[in-house]
């Protein structure tokens, strides 16, 4: 997918000019999940519009996405000096390297960037989330369950609840999962939110087994 291309023809329905209704909801209840003195991590954060949402609340936010374009719509929408903008591939093994060498996120965003993922990346997307989050750091994802296309079929691609707790569990452990009090309009009862935390392993070398360290 040519995420570039379509940002330059303006076929974009996933941005809804607007921050995320979810989000906005645990931003006014539940804002411990994003504290003010850590980094978050935004990725396929498109024009930025959850960014600004969090950067308003005084937290450190960094929006991240693989289409230049959505970035540079993205500076000129929100000017906050609590916003850095990259531009990076969640797949670059190289990217993922040199980023968590310089950064590590207290809590990473999930919002419209799993379903837009095709599924047999999706294994190797929970990884680079893992990989770039500190110890004991969450993801606090809004996850697009019903799409409307067909299974296989996207973007966005649909999902389970059963397929989220069995690509998430080896690394993250579930602390909370509901539904949102708060949608857009015509996504009622197709979304799910799901609250991870990062699991901290090793190796025991003389068995195969991952332990908690």
């Amino acid at each position: 997918m040519d995420w570039n291309k379509r940002y330059l023809e303006g076929d974009t329905p996933w941005d809804k000019g607007a921050p995320s209704p979810p989000l906005l909801d645990l931003l006014t209840y539940r804002s411990t999940l994003f504290p003010t003195k850590k980094e978050v991590l935004v990725p396929g954060c498109g024009t930025g519009h959850d960014v600004q949402a969090l950067a308003q609340h005084d937290i450190s936010v960094t929006g991240l996405d693989i289409a230049p374009l959505a970035l540079q719509q993205a500076r000129k929408l929100h000017d906050n000096p609590n916003i850095t903008w990259l531009l990076g591939d969640l797949f670059d093994t190289e990217f993922i390297t040199q980023l968590r060498a310089r950064t590590r996120y207290s809590t990473i965003w999930e919002h419209t960037c799993f379903c837009a993922i095709s599924p047999e990346y999706r294994a190797r997307y929970v990884q680079a989330l893992w990989d770039l989050l500190e110890n004991d750091g969450k993801i606090v994802g809004v996850f697009f369950l019903d799409t409307g296309n067909p299974p296989g079929e996207g973007p966005p691609f649909c999902t389970d609840r059963t397929e989220l707790r069995d690509l998430f569990r080896e690394l993250f452990s579930l602390e909370w999962e509901g539904p949102p009090q708060q949608c857009y309009p015509g996504r009622e009862g197709k979304e799910w939110i799901m609250i991870w935390r990062k699991l901290t392993t090793c190796l025991d070398n003389d068995t195969t087994e991952h332990l908690l360290c």
